[in-house]
């Protein structure tokens, strides 16, 4: 580890506290300028001439953050083990059975389109998805995935652009010694993060969650071939837009959504709607999964063309394990 690297590999190796600090740049990034200068034109940073200096230090915090992750000891973690503590909810997605579709943005440029998104959507720097063309080797830890069957619990997202499926309370992910609980899948058409420029026809989200506060997205690219089987009941009882529907004693088992090969590329970034929050790690898959030509078909009748534009990485490093 450089001399740098050392005293941030320290600070960084809280998840959490590298997002206050990336959020905390956002926050003095916005601060408006001193003086006469500041009353006729508040929206000038106070922080103009920084921002190389900015974005160097989110550079090395980035890395910094990477690199405390490396050659960590796995924790023992039974498969399914459940460590569920008092008041925590794992949903994020809190639709109870029905919802409204009145979306508040879309897709396609206009009034509500991904270029008037709201907040850190248009004034972040660590946006997400992106475009990966090149990435940096590291002895960085695997993803340790202990997924379980769980009785069927679908949502179509009719606000969201996406079909999505709820598990209960679980922590089904290590990543070292840190703890995740996968709360959503998430269906898009297509896949959200390029590589070298192309994106996959479709992808599959999994939205995991740590107790410290921070996102972990694992994409899963899909491609036309077989017919998945697990994918095949999924579509039978997709309900109604903006419907739930569990099935009691219908199990389904996350892990037959991953590939056989799980080497990714890693990099730290945002979620992909408004509010676009910078509070996530990406992992993305480099060895798809297949579904039937019908079967994808049948998913864009639903929802299609509703991937965010890619962003910038703004000097933010991708990594890949060696």
């Amino acid at each position: 580890m450089s001399w740098y690297m050392q005293p941030l590999a320290l600070f960084a190796s809280s998840e959490r506290c590298y997002t206050i600090f990336t959020s905390s740049l956002e926050f003095f990034a916005r601060l408006p300028s001193r003086g006469p200068a500041a009353s006729r034109n508040s929206g000038e940073p106070m922080l103009k001439n920084l921002a190389p200096v900015l974005s160097l230090f989110t550079l090395i915090f980035s890395s910094a953050f990477a690199a405390s992750q490396i050659a960590e000891p796995a924790e023992k973690v039974e498969p399914g083990q459940h460590q569920h503590m008092a008041g925590e909810h794992h949903h994020l997605h809190l639709i109870l059975g029905e919802e409204t579709c009145r979306p508040t943005y879309t897709y396609q440029e206009g009034p509500s389109g991904p270029s008037h998104w709201p907040q850190l959507c248009s004034a972040g720097k660590m946006q997400a998805p992106v475009d990966i063309e090149h990435a940096d080797k590291l002895p960085i830890t695997n993803l340790n995935f202990h997924y379980q069957p769980s009785d069927l619990d679908i949502i179509n997202d009719c606000n969201q652009y996406r079909v999505l499926l709820k598990f209960p309370d679980n922590y089904w992910l290590n990543v070292g010694k840190r703890p995740y609980f996968l709360s959503e899948l998430h269906f898009r058409a297509p896949g959200e993060n390029a590589v070298h420029g192309k994106r996959p026809r479709m992808s599959i989200q999994f939205v995991h969650f740590s107790p410290e506060g921070v996102f972990l997205i694992v994409e899963v690219p899909v491609v036309a071939g077989r017919e998945n089987p697990l994918v095949k009941v999924l579509w039978q009882n997709i309900p109604e837009p903006g419907k739930e529907k569990k099935v009691s004693g219908l199990k389904i088992n996350p892990e037959d959504l991953l590939p056989a090969d799980r080497t990714y590329y890693r990099f730290p970034g945002s979620l992909t709607t408004p509010i676009c929050n910078e509070v996530a790690q990406w992992y993305v898959l480099k060895k798809p999964i297949e579904m039937s030509e019908a079967q994808i078909d049948e998913y864009t009748r639903h929802y299609h063309d509703v991937a965010r534009p890619l962003q910038p990485l703004n000097g933010r490093p991708v990594f890949e394990p060696e």
